[in-house]
């Protein structure tokens, strides 16, 4: 096996170097929250070059936002291993806003420093849902959960409709409206829990069952 070298030239180096400054991130979020990510703390805890670290992160938002690609890659790992046991596919797609809502309370810190950098990158990013939604048909590779969720709820060839990915995005909201209502202390674990699997039964359920939406409604 080849020696990876020091300088960070060959693709072993530098996943070895993400790996490090995507440990860091997460370590100083979970210490501190959104504040506690600063670039040079980063670079100082990853031991590496602050000027190497803003060559390829333009700021600690990038930063966190890559150590929440990481955190939806376990979780994708996790379904993986331990597949939603629900019968219904709302109930599947709801236990992975569960399941990711679940993560989110074991590290709280970290928790604050994800919804704070997704408030922030929203204030430069044009709206998904126009980004998303094409005449006919939605890839399910909008976003990294978003795929998750289709693929316990559908299977990964499924393809959504415009309806379906519509309410996905829907979802998506409110959990993160649920993590940052849990920061706050204005709703406990439990009801969290209870409402997002209430709106996948009420929104996902409605239309597998066919429920008839007029084409303004759905496009």
């Amino acid at each position: 096996m080849s020696a990876v070298k020091v300088n960070g030239r060959t693709a072993e180096a530098k996943a070895f170097r993400v790996e490090r400054v995507v440990k860091a991130t997460r370590e100083l979020a979970s210490a501190g929250g959104y504040e506690a990510v600063q670039m040079r703390e980063v670079a100082r805890v990853a031991q590496t070059a602050l000027s190497t670290l803003y060559k390829y992160y333009a700021s600690k938002d990038d930063l966190i936002t890559v150590a929440v690609r990481s955190e939806l890659d376990s979780l994708a790992e996790d379904f993986l291993r331990r597949p939603s046991r629900q019968r219904t596919a709302e109930g599947r797609a709801g236990e992975v806003f569960v399941r990711a809502f679940q993560g989110m309370v074991r590290d709280p810190g970290f928790a604050h420093a994800a919804m704070c950098a997704h408030q922030t990158l929203r204030e430069y990013t044009p709206d998904r849902d126009e980004l998303r939604v094409s005449s006919n048909e939605i890839t399910p590779w909008a976003t990294p959960f978003g795929y998750i969720a289709v693929t316990q709820a559908w299977g990964a060839d499924h393809r959504c409709t415009p309806m379906q990915s519509r309410t996905l995005g829907m979802l998506e909201t409110l959990w993160s409206a649920s993590v940052v209502g849990w920061l706050n202390g204005d709703t406990s674990v439990d009801e969290v829990r209870r409402r997002l699997r209430l709106a996948a039964k009420l929104l996902l359920g409605a239309d597998s069952g066919g429920s008839k939406v007029n084409s303004e409604e759905a496009g």
